[in-house]
């Protein structure tokens, strides 16, 4: 499994890099820019390279992934001077070593996980991983997702992913944690790029924004739950990058770039939607018009972002009919089922994604009694954390970003039309993203939709470095308590595998219990002799649990002896990469006591 897991981290770098790199190194852009771009390309061309074996090719065996990641190494080779000159970059440098701290970082709290588990949270994890399995073993057509979704509910480019590099390896959950995982983490290198933007043009250090993002709950949750969020605000953010700076030098390479990665975004995830709409209209209205050459712009946008759409879009028409393409995404069949009016449930998730439920409602913590009261207490702190729009970037760090952003519209000097993007961004985001969520939930929903707005924050956060003596204490204090609570003690009730499912003291609440079925769902059904559940299995999953023991492995199933129950080797682990951190980040005097 360790070799497997080096194979499958080798592929994720030189197939991440490389054959986008190729097609932009001599582009007039900055090392940071041909950074973003290498990796935004490069994810799109494996995508329609397996996308193509997918649909064109139903015969293609596993070699002819091998062929694509052989590309991607000779084009590495052939582009291995301008790489080691990118490299030589100071900012990039910095980037890479920033990504590969929180590779480590992110890889050590996976490796405490043996059940996703959180509030009510229950099953992404499996879905994505039988979509996944889907693409990877090409199952039949008409099979049905778990939990009743239909194919399309869901857009298709990270589990394609996913199957290539699973291909390569072996179709274990293991290794498919570490590709979502690495993809997830991705969202690091657009915030580094446009780091300069959101703090005045002034170039900032990337190391306060890798501090942030370590400490930060949701950012964490977004990088070692198995779902596609985290990809989505990498393109979305890239998105937004390019966009500024194609507006701002006239260039139609970097708004054409824009524009695609924008598209790529939504393939990850619907939720890049908004954001999308958004950048759309400030285009027409507000840029177009005053491009040099703007019809062979809007022509070269349109029809790349139609091409590289029309390749799922196209399939899932002429494969599934457009009732279930357009029609069964979970935020059309949530909205068609809730009977209330629209406008007043819009109005609750807004007002509950901005008051926590605690704070506005002290008894609604009790929705979470259970028998541990370690669960009670993380489930309380998940709610706080990843359905809240302000302190989804920290308990104290929510109010700072909502102060910088105070003192940046009350800033004297002209209004530019960069600041008025701004101004108009984050309000339409914030409305359309709680707008398109179908349910109705007494919690929040920044968690579906808000991911890109909340890194941006901590972008901006970070971009404020160095604090006063003041604001660094109090940041560091809320740190230390988003670290403890939303991660910390987040990472120990997930590693706890063992007698969930039976009533007594580590009894923990009916989603963590339903995950935990979920995860032995055929061993169980063996056991119990459940027929009908072994013959949907096989249905679903195309035997897959049958031929792996009966049961889900975690990557923290076979590190349990290093976690808390274990001789504590991992949190030993994470508290010296902790302490290497905030010594680097005093040496650097970016905490000023």
């Amino acid at each position: 499994m360790a070799l497997q897991i080096a194979i499958v981290l080798a592929l994720l770098i030189v197939c991440g890099f490389a054959p986008g790199f190729f097609f932009v190194r001599r582009l007039q852009w900055s090392p940071m820019e041909k950074v973003c771009g290498s990796i935004g390309l490069s994810l799109i061309l494996v995508y329609l390279a397996t996308w193509a074996y997918y649909c064109l090719l139903p015969g293609a065996g596993r070699l002819a992934y091998a062929a694509v990641s052989a590309v991607s190494v000779a084009l590495g080779i052939m582009a291995w001077k301008e790489t080691t000159t990118l490299a030589r970059s100071f900012r990039v440098r910095r980037a890479l070593f920033g990504y590969a701290f929180l590779l480590a970082w992110t890889l050590v709290i996976l490796g405490m996980i043996r059940l996703y588990s959180g509030a009510t949270w229950f099953g992404d994890w499996a879905e994505h991983f039988q979509r996944t399995l889907f693409f990877l073993h090409r199952f039949p057509v008409e099979t049905p997702i778990v939990f009743g979704y239909e194919l399309p509910a869901r857009p298709p480019l990270m589990n394609v992913l996913a199957a290539f590099f699973l291909a390569q390896t072996r179709d274990r959950f293991e290794i498919f944690q570490v590709v979502f995982t690495f993809l997830n983490l991705l969202m690091f290198f657009p915030c580094c790029l446009i780091m300069p933007a959101l703090g005045g043009g002034r170039p900032r250090s990337i190391l306060p924004l890798v501090a942030l993002f370590a400490l930060n709950p949701v950012v964490m949750q977004a990088d070692t739950y198995t779902w596609t969020r985290g990809l989505t605000a990498c393109f979305v953010v890239s998105a937004i990058a390019f966009y500024l700076a194609g507006w701002r030098k006239n260039d139609p390479i970097r708004m054409t770039a824009a524009f695609v990665a924008m598209s790529a975004g939504l393939l990850v995830h619907y939720s890049a939607g908004p954001y999308a709409v958004f950048i759309g209209l400030h285009y027409v209205m507000c840029v177009w018009r005053k491009r040099a050459d703007k019809w062979r712009e809007l022509s070269a946008i349109a029809l790349s972002c139609t091409l590289l759409l029309a390749t799922w879009f196209g399939w899932s028409i002429a494969t599934c009919g457009m009732r279930a393409t357009f029609g069964s995404n979970t935020s059309v069949t949530a909205a068609r089922s809730y009977g209330g009016s629209t406008p007043a449930r819009i109005a609750a998730n807004l007002y509950h994604s901005l008051a926590p439920g605690m704070l506005r409602e002290p008894s609604s913590v009790h929705y979470f009694d259970q028998a541990d009261f370690q669960g009670f207490i993380r489930d309380n702190a998940f709610t706080f954390y990843e359905s809240n729009v302000i302190f989804s970037m920290g308990l104290v760090g929510g109010p700072l970003v909502l102060w910088l952003l105070y003192r940046y519209w009350r800033r004297a000097g002209v209004r530019s039309p960069e600041r008025r993007f701004w101004a108009a961004l984050i309000p339409f985001c914030l409305l359309v993203g709680i707008a398109v969520v179908g349910e109705a939930d007494q919690f929040g929903s920044a968690h579906v939709t808000l991911l890109p707005l909340e890194a941006l924050g901590l972008t901006m956060l970070a971009g404020a470095f160095p604090l006063r003596k003041a604001a660094a204490v109090i940041l560091l204090t809320g740190c230390a308590v988003d670290f403890s609570m939303g991660i910390l003690l987040h990472a120990r009730i997930e590693g706890m595998e063992s007698g969930i499912a039976v009533p007594g003291p580590e009894s923990l609440s009916h989603a963590a219990q339903s995950n935990w079925r979920q995860k032995h769902q055929y061993a169980l059904s063996q056991e119990m002799d459940l027929r009908a559940e072994t013959a949907d299995n096989d249905t679903l999953w195309q035997g897959w649990y049958r031929r792996h023991g009966g049961s889900v492995t975690f990557l923290g199933d076979h590190l349990a002896g290093l976690s808390f129950d274990g001789n504590g080797a991992l949190p030993a682990l994470l508290f010296l990469l902790l302490g290497y951190l905030l010594w680097v980040l005093w040496k650097q005097r970016y905490l000023l006591f």
